[in-house]
């Protein structure tokens, strides 16, 4: 028999006026928590809610409640990275969003550097990441969406040894609406309910360079632009690129490889003069190129220079080393 038959027997015994029974609402309880006890994965979990069914049929019988999103289990108090990295928790706490009020976690520190690792249950769709900071730094808002899957983010603390007081802030402040269409309305987005795990650790590096594999060769054209000069290298050893070009336009791509790729950011400066524009780095394994290119704008009939800064976010190790690669494109 399949769900549906299942699903068009149970409708139509529900309609159905009931036997005279006073203890049948009992023993219906009774049977639900026997089949939940002994359901397995798929065949158990299928009986689990023919049965449910059943009982929301039955008159008289109240509807239960809807189930609540429920937390992922707790992080796991120690786990190695791919580099040989060993990550120790320190700290853990649980928060919904969005939320009405910040939490405070008081973190220690240990002179060893301090990630975040997230595990969040809900959907992806209309979820909100919670930002988090030290006291007296500026909060990150590095989360990723929602996802079971377990995503690591570097904090910026305090030096030293000693605590912490790090605000998770899970309340969504935005004011922007969304359409449609053009035609349609602006309406307000709909945020989804999603329950995030937080963990602290403190990691040890390993005890030698891991040095990750190149960056895969950048694409000769990206739309109307094309590659001119590149540059790679490896952080820390190289923390400075530089470029002298012509052109009143130019875009800048950057890829990275190792496991703190993604906290590689790089700021732009043109002719000494900082631009404020700055970037992470993308980690391109397979699939289309990730193009997010950054395009400045160089004065007329001059060569330029166009300086990348290299700073890694939440700090790093030279044991943990980044290989990147630049590209500068030009029409």
């Amino acid at each position: 028999m399949t769900v549906q038959d299942l699903r068009e027997v149970l409708r139509e015994r529900g309609a159905a006026a009931p036997p005279p029974n006073p203890a049948r609402r009992t023993q219906v309880e009774a049977r639900i928590r026997r089949r939940r006890l002994r359901r397995t994965a798929v065949a158990g979990g299928a009986i689990a809610a023919a049965v449910a069914l059943t009982a929301t049929l039955l008159p008289g019988t109240a509807r239960p409640p809807a189930p609540a999103v429920a937390a992922k289990p707790e992080l796991p108090e120690t786990f190695v990275s791919a580099d040989g990295t060993e990550y120790r928790k320190v700290a853990a706490t649980t928060v919904v969003t969005p939320g009405k009020k910040k939490v405070t976690v008081t973190v220690p520190l240990t002179g060893n550097p301090i990630d975040l690792a997230a595990s969040c249950t809900g959907t992806a769709r209309g979820s909100i990441a919670p930002s988090v900071g030290a006291a007296g730094l500026p909060p990150q808002h590095g989360l990723q969406d929602c996802s079971k899957e377990r995503q690591v983010l570097g904090l910026r603390m305090p030096k030293g040894t000693g605590t912490a007081e790090v605000v998770i802030d899970p309340v969504f402040r935005g004011k922007g609406c969304i359409r449609t269409k053009e035609s349609a309305p602006c309406e307000p987005p709909k945020f989804e309910r999603s329950v995030w795990s937080l963990a602290f650790y403190e990691w040890i590096p390993p005890t030698r360079p891991v040095v990750p594999e190149a960056p895969r060769a950048l694409p000769e054209s990206l739309g109307a632009m094309k590659l001119s000069k590149t540059e790679s290298g490896t952080w820390p050893e190289q923390d400075t690129i530089t470029f002298r070009t012509s052109g009143r336009r130019v875009g800048i791509e950057k890829i990275c490889t190792g496991e703190l790729a993604q906290r590689l950011s790089f700021e732009v400066s043109v002719n000494g003069r900082d631009t404020g524009v700055s970037g992470s780095c993308a980690v391109w394994k397979q699939g289309d190129f990730p193009w997010a290119m950054g395009l400045h704008t160089l004065p007329k009939g001059k060569i330029s220079t166009v300086t990348l800064k290299l700073r890694m976010e939440g700090g790093g190790h030279p044991n943990r080393p980044v290989r990147w690669s630049v590209g500068l494109y030009r029409k």
